[in-house]
């Protein structure tokens, strides 16, 4: 009969592989929401009644200088490819929710995400929030809209960033009674709340960029102590993948803005790229926290190697 130790490890193997879009009934809904989004864009357009839509709500002065992609200022929505482009925060939203949804009541697994069921939840969420954001920005390119198309980037933003804090303490005190990780993880995410709102109205218009560059580095500084700390070893890989899809994103987002290789009414858009790799990167990070052990668990390896 196998060890507790080695059935831990046999699970955590199995839960290292990316699984979570498994079935090809999963990957048929994906495959229609996405089809449906791009009809839907199309369809809008086409609509001779929904013409001149936002014509009476003020234009982000910036949308010239910050995107490639020509705005159809008539049309609902203005920039079809950008708006397109947020399909993937869906595509993820619905995969992360979906499994989070499965494992809610799996309490014998050991990873930190399944212990703790509102990090999915949470994220699945956020990325929901994202896509409907950042596809009404791009659709309206309205003041109003930028405004929420940047709180969406700051609650993107600081979601890894409480992830790693969370964890980094839970490690350090892994003798904490379950109550008592109630608890912090109320007291953490109250935290994540309270930023946000913080960011979201108190961050002065011009400054947005800024914050996000910011909070990007702040993430890239922490995942890489994540990466080296030992207890972080088992996802390591999706990690790395996800920093690398950020560091994409972020020069694409960096060459659609000075726009090289501007094709203003192409289908292809460089700003297209950056909301690709962010979505890529999230989905990486999904896997990442998904193989990360909890707290409670490294005492259990631990006592089993002694």
């Amino acid at each position: 009969m196998l060890s507790s130790a080695q059935k831990y490890g046999s699970k955590r193997k199995l839960r290292l592989i990316p699984d979570i879009i498994s079935g090809w009934k999963t990957i048929a809904v994906l495959f229609s929401v996405t089809v449906f989004f791009g009809l839907l864009i199309w369809w809008l357009n086409q609509n001779p009644a929904l013409q001149g839509l936002w014509n009476s709500f003020i234009v982000d002065k910036k949308v010239p200088a910050s995107f490639c992609e020509q705005g159809h200022l008539n049309n609902p929505v203005r920039q079809p490819v950008n708006t397109f482009s947020n399909i993937v925060y869906l595509v993820i939203a619905i995969v992360v929710l979906k499994t989070s949804w499965e494992e809610r009541f799996k309490r014998n697994s050991h990873d930190l995400v399944t212990v703790n069921t509102v990090y999915g939840f949470l994220f699945g969420l956020i990325l929901l929030y994202v896509f409907f954001a950042s596809s009404f920005y791009h659709a309206s390119l309205i003041n109003i809209a930028h405004k929420l198309d940047y709180s969406a980037v700051f609650a993107f933003s600081l979601f890894p960033i409480i992830f790693f804090l969370h964890r980094r303490y839970l490690n350090h005190n892994s003798k904490l009674l379950a109550a008592q990780k109630r608890k912090l993880t109320i007291v953490f995410f109250s935290t994540y709340l309270l930023a946000n709102l913080s960011l979201a109205f108190l961050i002065p218009r011009g400054k947005e960029s800024l914050t996000a560059l910011i909070l990007i580095q702040i993430f890239l500084g922490l995942a890489f102590f994540a990466a080296i700390d030992k207890s972080g070893k088992q996802g390591r890989f999706y990690l790395a993948l996800s920093i690398v899809s950020v560091l994409i994103a972020f020069i694409s987002f960096e060459f659609d803005k000075y726009k090289f290789l501007c094709r203003p009414n192409s289908y292809f858009q460089l700003h297209s790229l950056w909301n690709l790799f962010i979505g890529l990167s999230a989905y990486n990070f999904y896997l990442y926290i998904r193989s990360e052990p909890d707290s409670g668990t490294l005492v259990i390896k631990m006592k089993q190697k002694e």
